[in-house]
């Protein structure tokens, strides 16, 4: 055997030696108490380590899914129920969410602590305010109503039957404050053929997205689940 090989040997005869020695003071039953307690304490503080990292994952995924993606909890435990449709509560370690399905209403999701309450009155909000808001707070606007349940009055500029959109919007004859409402209808709207253009109408939903405005483009939010009563 050459001397490499014979010092890669030694090597790893003393690292199994060293490895041995640590399982020997782990397990050897002539350990002071001092020496119990402290290996103890060690143990349950490596399981405790891990719960915390499992249970950290856990949250962060139902967080996500549910903020951002819109589905799930896939961690929390079913709790009430509501008749007003199928509305219902889950819970979490440390959160709450509401999984909102109304007949005719709020069919979101929302997260929060424990204390979250069911709430299903939409933020109103006329198109002229919301136009200029947009113009003066730009993006800020669209943070304040991420994610809310509004109803939105404004007046219909179109209707796609296929895509079961509809488009609302203020106008400014300057184009200065021109903002478009882009709502996709959920499926039970079946009567979008019977909308008329040009008329006031009146939109209940959750206000998902915000695209700036450009020189051709009005800023533009988008809102889902959509009920719409003209």
């Amino acid at each position: 055997m050459s001397k490499k090989e014979n010092d890669i040997v030694t090597k790893e005869e003393e690292i199994i030696d060293s490895y041995q020695e640590e399982e020997y003071e782990d397990f050897k039953i002539d350990k002071t108490p001092k020496e119990r307690r402290f290996s103890l304490v060690k143990r349950l503080l490596n399981v405790l380590f891990i719960i915390l990292i499992i249970s950290f994952i856990l949250i962060a995924t139902d967080v996500i899914a549910v903020a951002r993606y819109n589905v799930g909890p896939f961690f929390a435990i079913p709790g009430a129920k509501y008749k007003d449709g199928g509305t219902r509560e889950y819970y979490g370690l440390g959160y709450k969410v509401i999984k909102y399905n109304q007949v005719q209403g709020r069919r979101d999701m929302e997260i929060g602590l424990w204390s979250l309450k069911y709430n299903t009155t939409p933020i109103t909000i006329q198109d002229v305010d919301l136009a200029i808001e947009t113009q003066e707070e730009g993006y800020a606007t669209y943070e304040k109503y991420y994610k809310k349940f509004v109803r939105v009055i404004s007046n219909l500029q179109k209707v796609e039957e296929k895509k079961k959109q509809i488009t609302l919007g203020y106008v400014d004859e300057g184009g200065k404050y021109s903002i478009d409402i882009i709502c996709n209808m959920v499926e039970e709207q079946d009567n979008l053929e019977e909308l008329e253009t040009g008329k006031e109408i009146t939109i209940i939903g959750t206000l998902v997205e915000y695209k700036e405005g450009t020189k051709k483009k009005n800023p533009t939010y988008i809102i889902e689940n959509c009920f719409a009563e003209q």
